[in-house]
């Protein structure tokens, strides 16, 4: 029987080939003959026939989660993390264009801010600087950077290493993602000391989609609260501190769990894991369904799911990461964001809810039997 993992080469190429068509059509990444039709002929598809591109799209992600669920039965009792298979992965992931997000862009430009003008980007918008040729293509420019001073840290030596050029600088960062996502498989093994639980977070199409190809600093983020979590479990105070600090320096979110290290009294860790999972499950709901809650949110609670062990958990987690996925059907089918909130959530909470559903009448049907069976003793 051929390996699943084997099956995600040829789709994770298509991927790579179908986000070059995402590239803005402001931006120019290479005059080389080649790589310049190559990437006019993708946008072509994606920007003048958005109905196939939309059915690339979903065909792709259904791909993925078919192979997804496969690879997880398959490997169920694998005893070693296939390393290399999944690393390759993210490699050629790592390598396709940011096609989903333009944050990544945000991220780059705050080091140029600090760097170039000498200007502080948690303070000035990017507008500010007219004339700069990267504001073709970047999004969201009238607004100063949301995020914290350590994510415009990790930045800094990138575009160094880039001498400031924007393709060099903008992989530089991409590769850099595959640090933090083995940095998560890796703390995930330590902590549950399970083969299944890495390849559940490792594989997981939301997880590839939003760390490796779009390079949200949600990876950093998440990486550096597990390491924290972990450190935190070995006793390492100081250290889970210091880790814990580094991710709140990005997004501030991950302060949550800032309480857990100053409490004297020892917590179980699942109770720990738990409160975590239902509180990073929350916080996205406060925002409105269309415009501010994100679908690369849902990424923050695939690695917690993985760590409880729990099939239940783990199977409605990977609903919801599908159904963040499909948030981004109305702008691959149409290029904007205009649909209602109710559209969104019924998007986003329908493979939820019927996956809720199917464990519900599994629920119910053992009831009954069982049931039945003790009246008939």
């Amino acid at each position: 029987m051929i390996n699943p993992l084997l099956l995600y080469y040829p789709i994770t190429l298509l991927l790579f080939i179908y986000s070059y068509g995402f590239v803005d059509l402001n931006l120019t990444l290479s005059s080389n003959p080649i790589l310049f039709n190559f990437v006019t002929w993708v946008q072509h598809l994606v920007y003048f026939n958005r109905p196939l591109s939309l059915k690339v799209f979903i065909v792709l992600i259904v791909l993925l989660y078919l192979l997804y669920s496969i690879t997880l039965l398959f490997n169920y009792s694998l005893k070693r993390f296939p390393w290399r298979p999944v690393i390759f992965l993210a490699v050629i992931l790592s390598l396709s264009y940011p096609m989903l997000s333009s944050d990544v862009f945000k991220y780059l430009f705050a080091a140029k801010e600090l760097l170039v003008y000498h200007a502080n980007p948690h303070l000035v918008a990017p507008w500010v600087f007219e004339g700069d040729t990267w504001l073709r293509f970047m999004r969201w420019i009238h607004t100063p950077s949301p995020y914290g001073p350590v994510m415009t840290a990790l930045a800094i030596p990138y575009y160094i290493l880039g001498f400031g050029k924007f393709v060099p600088t903008l992989y530089l960062f991409k590769l850099d993602q595959i640090f933090w996502y083995g940095l998560s498989i890796w703390v995930i093994g330590k902590l549950s000391k399970s083969t299944r639980a890495q390849l559940f977070f490792a594989l997981n199409p939301l997880v590839l989609l939003e760390w490796l190809v779009n390079a949200h600093n949600d990876a950093p983020m998440i990486s550096l609260l597990l390491l924290s979590l972990y450190l935190f479990s070995l006793g390492r105070r100081l250290p889970s501190l210091i880790s814990l600090l580094f991710s709140i320096g990005i997004k501030y979110v991950t302060i949550i769990f800032l309480p857990f290290i100053f409490l004297k009294k020892k917590i179980p860790f699942n109770s720990i894991l738990y409160t975590l999972y239902s509180i990073l499950f929350l916080a996205p709901l406060l925002y409105h369904y269309s415009s501010q809650y994100q679908p690369w949110y849902v990424t923050w609670l695939v690695p917690f799911a993985a760590l409880s062990g729990s099939t239940l958990l783990m199977s409605l987690t990977a609903a919801y990461s599908l159904g963040a996925l499909l948030r981004y059907i109305p702008f691959i089918q149409t290029g904007l964001w205009h649909q209602s909130a109710t559209y969104f959530a019924l998007l986003t909470f329908l493979p939820l809810a019927l996956t809720a559903l199917y464990f519900l009448i599994l629920y119910l049907f053992k009831h009954y039997h069982d049931s039945n069976y003790s009246s008939k003793r």
